[in-house]
């Protein structure tokens, strides 16, 4: 388990302001991780920040894990587990049935949460 201390000292905020306004410009894609347009899945999306370079098939946490780069790998879990942790849900269910909007206003608030913490 992680603190929101952790999370504030390894900079998770930064993570998740990125990863809001990488879905706030690209779209949140509700069916594949990356579609034509441009649209992306929240893990998917994440994965991105934290250094993915390919096209992700699939958006499953084990296999976006495995992709990332190993130096970014603990950031990306620890976002994962914080998006998680406040949300109370898988992030992929989650963030298919909340839609953009209100994807990218939860990552903000939490992402200010940590900072200001």
């Amino acid at each position: 388990m992680f603190s929101i201390a952790e999370c504030k000292y390894k900079k998770v905020y930064i993570d998740l302001w990125y990863l809001a306004s990488l879905l706030e410009l690209n779209g949140l894609s509700v069916t594949v991780p990356k579609t034509e347009d441009g649209r992306m899945s929240l893990p998917c999306a994440l994965a991105y920040i934290c250094g993915l370079v390919m096209y992700p098939e699939v958006d499953d946490f084990h296999y976006l894990v495995d992709k990332v780069p190993a130096l970014y790998r603990p950031q990306f879990i620890l976002c994962w587990e914080a998006i998680e942790l406040e949300v109370d849900n898988d992030i992929v269910v989650w963030s298919e049935a909340a839609g953009t909007d209100a994807v990218v206003k939860r990552l903000r608030n939490l992402s200010k949460t940590i900072q200001l913490s």
